[in-house]
């Protein structure tokens, strides 16, 4: 293995890696090289779920089509002390040969390459849409390729993953579940207390598929997407995303400057449907400025005995009324209510009380843009559901269950 990189392209690459994994407290270990005609193709194995592809160009003198296995720390370190300039790497025995205008260095390479090969032959899915740079990479399987815009993807992701269930839950809840199908495409994510079910029309596919990601490998690709972000130029604000997924083993997401692949969670996702309430179920339906909601809450939050933190809702005709568990702090919004109780049943509009995680609220109203939002409360069913009161008529939906504490 012979070739001439740009130190300053190199080190971009790799730090880029190594914060992605910092972002999801994994502890770096190795990288690895492997020269795919004028590329090097750099592969980040975060753990056997897991695993980021990029590349960087280069000027290759000779290719021997073999791995080299490096300190993801180590290299980082050792790059960041050469300035913008082309270094000249050559593989030997047990070592990595790196020429500059200063000096040769060898660098240890690690010697278990073929556990390696092993992990990364087996790991991704076969691609007919794959150029020649990735074809290498995938075993063969009938794929399902759906396409997304990042801007998109990274607002699905923004609505969906505050709720999603930790460690504690069963492994079904520790993700969002994504469906797609020709009429709609639905996100769904829930930790038993909140249930986000985020619907977009305009996002079809000609056939029904569904899966469910972890929690962890969303985090990975919301820190891709963020890097792509920050190094899109003006004319390419909202690349595509182009997904292929493998039913039961794992599912690849192609970015322009990576390739992320990871298992997904074979389970069946609980029927969320029957948890969501009808409207025959509502007792009042208020509008109300969510930026005025969200201060009132942390206000009380803030105020109140952090021991207790639930605060309580009571609507009052246009004003809802919103006070701690020892009434020693409340706060009076203005908001348009419909109280939809049977007629002339005052006693149980009066009646109409609820409790939430203030914590959990907070959260929510935080996840939303829009200045005005609903808020329902479900009294007999002990829920309330929020949603935006979008300005123009959106091809998409998004309401967020939470449940009332008794």
């Amino acid at each position: 293995m012979y070739f001439f990189v740009s130190s300053h392209s190199l080190l971009q690459k790799l730090d880029t890696l190594y914060k992605i994994y910092n972002y999801n407290n994994s502890n770096p270990k190795y990288l690895i090289f492997k020269i795919i005609g004028n590329k090097l193709k750099i592969t980040a194995l975060f753990d056997s779920k897991n695993v980021i592809k990029t590349f960087v160009k280069i000027n290759v003198k000779r290719d021997t089509k073999e791995n080299i296995i490096v300190s993801t720390k180590f290299i980082i370190n050792f790059l960041t002390t050469f300035s913008d300039e082309m270094l000249f790497f050559k593989k030997k025995k047990n070592s990595l040969n790196i020429c500059s205008k200063q000096g040769s260095y060898n660098i240890p390479l690690y010697c278990h390459s073929d556990s390696i090969n092993s992990i990364e032959k087996n790991f991704f899915i076969k691609s007919s849409t794959t150029n020649s740079i990735e074809k290498n990479f995938f075993i063969k399987s009938s794929t399902t390729k759906i396409t997304l815009f990042s801007k998109i993807f990274s607002r699905i992701l923004d609505q969906t993953l505050f709720a999603v269930g930790d460690k504690k839950f069963k492994t079904v809840l520790n993700g969002v579940f994504f469906q797609f199908s020709p009429y709609e495409s639905i996100f769904t994510s829930t930790d038993t207390f909140r249930l986000v079910k985020y619907t977009i029309k305009n996002i079809r596919i000609n056939k029904f598929v569904n899966f469910i990601i972890s929690k962890k490998s969303l985090d990975i690709i919301k820190k891709i997407l963020e890097n792509e972000k920050n190094f899109r130029d003006g004319n390419n604000k909202n690349n595509k995303i182009l997904i292929e997924y493998n039913k039961k083993i794992n599912i690849v997401f192609h970015f322009q400057n990576y390739i992320f692949s990871c298992r997904i969670i074979n389970e069946k996702y609980p029927d969320y449907n029957f948890i969501i309430p009808n409207n025959e179920n509502l007792d009042v339906s208020i509008v109300i400025n969510r930026f005025l909601l969200v201060n009132a809450i942390k206000r009380i939050f803030f105020l109140s005995d952090e021991k207790k933190k639930f605060i309580h809702f009571q609507p009052n005709n246009n004003d809802l009324q919103i006070y701690s568990h020892n009434f020693n702090f409340k706060s009076n919004i203005r908001c348009k209510s419909t109280f939809l109780t049977k007629r002339g049943n005052k006693e149980k509009i009066k009646k109409i009380k609820m409790s939430f995680n203030s914590k959990f609220l907070i959260e929510i109203l935080s996840s939303l843009n829009e200045e005005f939002i609903f808020f329902e409360f479900y009294h007999s069913k002990k829920i309330g559901i929020l949603s935006p009161v979008y300005k123009t008529d959106k091809k998409e939906s998004l309401s967020i269950l939470i449940m009332s504490i008794l």
